[in-house]
């Protein structure tokens, strides 16, 4: 081990002292994700220089490009440091050496932040959205009262899964349960406006 840190330059050395310990890092975070530690909340916390959290937008929904978390960071500078002493190795001058050992680790950071991307756009908070209800077609399961007058229920299949909603309708005449319905109108309480489907 000293025998090979001391056939290094200078700068591999530098190089060295920056790819080490991140890839040490690297390894200790996918250690502990595959134990289920820090799965991407805490071992991605966005870095917030300014007082603005980069990663709020993706958290209201905003499917953005988030570039700097910890992971990112870490594989930023795991890469580049060996970039940087194998350039130095092929007998490439230092200032290039530098300059592609940069632009290794930041394709490195920009990787990780689309692999990232493409994870998150995986998971399912669960949440059903019953703006996404608007158009189809249910059934009533507790009779709705006409004119808006009262209540009932209708089942309905939402984002591949079938719920029970509130829903108030307002036709003259009750809605029966069995009968056909379309939602024709959502709001943010959970009710939905419906109206009877005429076969």
């Amino acid at each position: 081990m000293f025998a090979w840190w001391d056939s290094l330059t200078v700068l591999q050395q530098v190089f060295a002292c920056i790819g080490i310990p991140a890839t040490l890092i690297l390894i200790v975070q996918t250690v502990l994700l595959m134990f289920g530690i820090g799965d991407g909340e805490g071992a991605d916390a966005d870095i917030d220089p300014d007082g603005f959290d980069v990663g709020e937008a993706a958290a209201a929904g905003d499917d953005g490009l988030t570039l700097f978390t910890v992971r990112g960071i870490v594989a930023m500078f795991c890469v580049g440091g060996w970039a940087g002493i194998v350039f130095v190795d092929l007998g490439l001058s230092n200032i290039l050496s530098i300059l592609l050992a940069s632009v290794c680790g930041i394709a490195a950071l920009v990787g990780i932040a689309y692999l990232m991307k493409a994870v998150l756009k995986l998971q399912s908070s669960g949440n059903i959205r019953l703006g996404s209800a608007l158009g189809k077609v249910g059934e009533v399961y507790i009779p709705i009262p006409p004119n808006g007058e009262g209540r009932g229920k209708i089942s309905i299949t939402v984002q591949d899964r079938l719920i029970e909603v509130d829903a108030i309708s307002e036709s003259t005449e009750p809605l029966k349960t069995g009968e056909t319905v379309r939602v024709v109108s959502t709001n943010e309480s959970g009710l939905v406006v419906v109206e009877k489907v005429v076969k």
